[in-house]
C-alpha cells in the first residue's frame, strides 16, 4: 500500500475568528478566552506544547484577537497570522503583579462580561476580575461542524490511518508478540516527515493489536508479551496527522474463524449495517446508539455491549457529537464520527469494526476505506518470512 500523497491545507483562522465574533456580538460580551490547547489551535494554528504554564487567545467582538504567553514562547508565537498584542508574563508561578491572570486583568478591564471554555479550571476563573464570566461551548459547538479545509485534513488523516491498519494487518503471524503490533506507528510517523508535512506537537500515531480473549478489553492496555494466535483479533490503527485525527479498528483472523465467532462477526456486521443506515443530518445521535443495543439485545447479547455506538472525530480523536443513549446531540452535515458498535466476550474475545465517517447531505461517507468483510481479513498464509523476523525482532528488543 502506497504512502498518501503529500498535502498542503490551508486552514481559514480568519473566517473561524470571525465567527465566533459575530457569537459575540450576539451575546453582548466584551471578550472570549480561549484557553484550551485544541481550541488555541482551531482558531490560530498555533503549536506549543502547554505543560503547566497558561496560554491564551483573547478574542474581542471587533478587530484581530490577541495572544497571552509564557515568555520563553513569546518569539515563537510571533510567527502566528493574523493576531495582535503578544502579552508575555515571566514564568508560572510569577511574583505578584508579573502573573498570567495579572496580565489578562490588564487587557480585559474590571467592567467587561466575559467568556470561558467549560473546560477553563474554577480556580482559574476565580483570579479574572471581571464583571462576569459566562461559561460557554460555543467554539465546541463550532467544532463538530467540519469546512473543508477541515475535511480534507481528516482524508489526509485517514489515508495514513488505513496505511497504518494495513501495515499491521500484512504484519501479523501466528505467534507474534503484541509489542510487534505497536511498531507500524514509527513507519507512519517517518511517512509524515517524509512527506514535508510535519508538525511535532499536532501529530500521534498508535497501532496495536489485541490477543484474543485479550481482545474482549479493547480499552487495556494488552500485555506487550502476548502471542497473537487463534480467535477474534482486534487490531487498530488511531492517529492524529497535523492537527486532525481518524481511526480505523477491525477484527482480524489467523486461520478460519470457528462457526461461532463466524456467527458473532455476522451480528456485528448486521449492527453496523443498522448504524450506517440511520446516519444522515437530522436523525439524533442517541436513536443510532438505541437502534444497534436493541438489535444486540434482540439477538441474546445485550449484556455483551460495553461501549455507546460511536463519537465524533475532528482535532481530537474523541470529541462530540456522541453517539451514546444518553447524547442530545443531533447530525448535522459534515460532522465526522465514529462507527463501531461491538460485542465482547470475555472468554472468546472482542468483534469490534471502527471507522471515520463524514456525514453527507443525504447520507454518509466512509473516509477510512480498509476492507471490512470477513474474507479480506482471514490471514492464511503462515508468512514464514514474517515469522523469523518477528524473533530476530524479539531478541533484540530482549522479548
Amino acid at each position: 500500500m502506497k504512502s498518501p500523497m503529500p498535502q498542503s491545507i490551508k486552514h481559514d483562522y480568519k473566517a473561524r475568528i470571525l465567527k465566533l465574533q459575530a457569537f459575540m456580538k450576539s451575546n453582548n460580551l466584551d471578550a472570549f478566552i480561549v484557553s484550551t490547547q485544541d481550541s488555541i489551535y482551531y482558531l490560530s494554528g498555533a503549536s506549543y506544547m502547554p505543560v503547566e504554564r497558561p496560554f491564551f487567545i483573547v478574542v474581542h467582538p471587533e478587530g484581530v484577537p490577541q495572544l497571552v504567553v509564557p515568555q520563553l514562547e513569546y518569539d515563537h508565537m510571533r510567527k502566528v497570522e493574523g493576531f495582535g498584542e503578544i502579552g508575555s508574563y515571566f514564568e508560572y508561578p510569577s511574583i505578584e503583579g508579573e502573573n498570567w491572570y495579572d496580565k489578562l486583568n490588564s487587557m480585559l478591564g474590571g467592567q467587561a462580561v466575559v467568556a470561558i471554555e467549560p473546560e477553563l479550571s474554577v480556580s482559574k476563573a476565580a483570579l479574572l476580575k471581571v464583571k462576569e464570566t459566562v461559561v460557554s461551548p460555543f467554539i465546541t459547538e463550532m467544532r463538530r461542524i467540519k469546512t473543508p479545509d477541515e475535511i480534507a485534513a481528516i482524508r489526509n488523516a485517514a489515508a495514513w490511518t488505513d496505511k497504518g491498519m494495513h501495515l499491521v494487518h500484512h504484519g501479523l503471524y501466528r505467534g507474534q508478540s503484541v509489542i510487534e503490533t505497536t511498531m507500524p506507528a514509527k513507519t507512519l510517523q517517518t511517512g509524515v516527515i517524509s512527506s514535508g508535512e510535519f508538525d511535532y506537537f499536532n501529530c500521534s500515531f498508535i497501532t496495536a493489536g489485541w490477543a484474543a480473549p485479550k481482545s474482549a478489553q479493547p480499552h487495556s492496555l494488552p500485555d506487550m508479551h502476548m502471542r497473537m494466535g487463534s480467535g477474534p483479533i482486534v487490531l487498530m490503527s488511531y492517529n492524529r496527522v497535523n492537527g486532525y485525527a481518524a481511526e480505523v479498528e477491525r477484527t482480524v483472523f489467523l486461520g478460519d474463524p470457528t462457526t461461532e465467532e463466524r456467527r458473532l462477526y455476522d451480528i456485528v456486521m448486521q449492527a453496523r449495517a443498522i448504524a450506517y443506515g440511520m446516519v444522515k443530518p437530522g436523525v439524533r445521535c442517541s436513536d443510532i446508539d438505541v437502534a444497534t443495543q436493541e438489535f444486540f439485545k434482540s439477538k441474546g447479547h445485550g449484556d455483551r455491549v460495553i461501549h455507546r455506538t460511536g463519537h465524533g472525530i475532528g482535532l481530537g480523536n474523541h470529541e462530540q457529537p456522541w453517539l451514546s443513549s444518553g447524547s442530545q446531540d443531533v447530525l448535522a452535515e459534515n460532522m465526522v464520527i465514529s462507527i463501531e458498535p461491538a460485542l465482547y466476550f470475555p472468554e472468546i474475545g472482542g468483534f469490534r469494526h471502527s471507522d471515520t465517517v463524514l456525514v453527507t447531505k443525504d447520507g454518509y461517507e466512509r473516509i477510512t476505506q480498509y476492507p471490512d468483510d470477513l474474507e479480506s481479513l482471514i490471514v492464511h498464509e503462515k508468512r514464514l518470512f514474517l515469522q523469523l523476523k518477528g524473533r530476530i525482532i524479539r531478541k533484540a528488543i530482549h522479548y
